[in-house]
């Protein structure tokens, strides 16, 4: 299903986009910029990002599980507690010469 000549045509026109310079000079600076951004050591602020990202992640992820574990555990107790209270409340009540007499199901 491939088409030889839309990947041809795809790459005549990319070949305007690529940057390669022709120039031994420009190649020359290209590389030693490169190299100088890999062996400059990282400032302060570089240095507290790349630790104190990671954490603050792993914090707000922890306190997200926990919010989610204390609702659905609130939830949890306040459905039972409603299920005990609701089958509390399903008893009979009986008079009988002005005594009540209460019956549950």
């Amino acid at each position: 299903m491939s088409n030889d000549k839309f990947y041809d045509d795809l790459r005549e026109h990319a070949a305007q986009l690529r940057f390669e310079p022709h120039d031994d000079a420009m190649w020359t600076r290209l590389s030693a910029r490169i190299r100088a951004r890999i062996a400059a050591e990282p400032t302060v602020d570089q240095l507290l990002a790349r630790w104190l990202r990671p954490v603050a992640a792993t914090f707000a992820m922890l306190t997200i599980v926990a919010t989610l574990g204390l609702t659905w555990i609130e939830h949890r107790e306040a459905t039972s507690t409603s299920e005990l209270m609701a089958s509390n409340t399903n008893s009979v009540e009986i008079s009988v010469d002005g005594d009540t007499y209460s019956l549950g199901q």
